[in-house]
């Protein structure tokens, strides 16, 4: 039975002739002279390995290269000329690749530690994409009591590393008509000033945030400004009205109230955290409580022996050796 080795994944049930009619003119003649080329040295001796009909490009050993598997690795819509380099590209590589492949391990003393590294990462990939799915798919409720109890239990130790700040942002273009206004309405800060920003000149605002009625981390302020603040905590306590202009940009900002680092985090702050905390507490309970089900299923049903150690109990058991269970004997019997 010849191998054929794909190189990217296709659809099941496409057919060849869809995928050809991606090949461009240059490519399409290029291939069928690497077929004809490939028939005709085939047809020239007896000792030539047989191989099945179709798109065919190049055989080596018991491993098949098809037309459509470098088909399917060619972009649509592609320049030409570039999808003549990239098919010729792709056919000289898997040839490189198998005569390389195939000298490593003439050569190498022990290749099988590589094909134990290649199994486990592959367990790896199929275990991390499950758990993936499973986290996307489910989620468990954290009640507000709970995130509340916690918060009066630890809220000491739920200390600001950085200035937590509430106020107005707001980036506009330099030339703006409005910029004289903005500076006084974003100066003043009142809700009247707030109201006549909004229903006047938000419409000149690159970007805009109002935030005086929550707590946010300086450093997302900070990083949508082009200045470097050196003493987050020595500006905030100076400052409440900043200007700065960079490239035909000019950035306002309007601090109402501010936290210092140090300080303990207010509850409307950290509840969010506190939150996601304890979802990933609970779904991480829910892995290993499944993991576990599934080594005593396994157990119970004789697919999974201790003989050294113990995975239910996480326990060595003492024994290195491996008794015969009763139901393969009885099976053989």
């Amino acid at each position: 039975m010849k191998k054929r080795v794909a190189l990217c994944s296709i659809k099941r049930g496409e057919k060849v002739a869809n995928l050809s009619s991606r090949l461009t003119a240059p490519i399409r003649s290029v291939a069928l002279m690497a077929i004809l080329l490939f028939m005709a040295s085939a047809c020239g001796g007896s000792d030539k390995p047989e191989v099945e009909e179709g798109d065919v490009l190049v055989v080596l050993d018991d491993t098949t290269l098809m037309l459509h598997d470098v088909l399917n690795c060619i972009p649509v819509g592609m320049d030409p000329q570039d999808s003549v380099a990239m098919f010729h590209s792709i056919v000289n590589n898997w040839v490189k690749t198998r005569v390389l492949t195939d000298l490593a391990e003439s050569k190498l003393p022990d290749v099988r530690h590589i094909d134990r590294q290649v199994e486990a990462y592959r367990n790896r990939l199929i275990v991390a994409e499950y758990l993936k799915k499973m986290r996307d798919g489910k989620r468990f409720k954290i009640s507000e009591d709970s995130v509340k109890a916690f918060y009066e239990a630890h809220k000491s130790e739920l200390l600001t590393e950085i200035p937590l700040v509430k106020g107005i942002y707001l980036k506009v273009a330099s030339s703006s008509p409005g910029l004289a206004e903005i500076r006084q309405l974003m100066s003043e800060g009142s809700d009247k000033s707030v109201d006549r920003l909004e229903k006047t000149w938000i419409g000149d605002a690159i970007q805009y945030d109002y935030f005086e009625n929550r707590w946010v981390d300086w450093q997302t302020i900070a990083d949508q400004i082009p200045y470097r603040f050196y003493d987050p905590d020595a500006f905030l306590a100076s400052t409440k009205n900043f200007e700065t202009s960079y490239k035909e940009s000019t950035y306002f900002l309007h601090i109402t109230d501010y936290l210092p680092s140090g300080s303990v985090q207010p509850y409307e702050f950290a509840r969010h955290g506190i939150a996601d905390m304890m979802e990933r507490a609970k779904m991480t309970s829910y892995e290993e409580a499944l993991v576990n089900s599934l080594i005593a299923k396994a157990v119970k049903e004789n697919r999974l022996v201790a003989v050294g150690y113990d995975p239910v109990s996480h326990k060595a058991t003492g024994n290195g050796k491996i008794k015969e269970n009763k139901k393969s004997k009885d099976e053989k019997e």
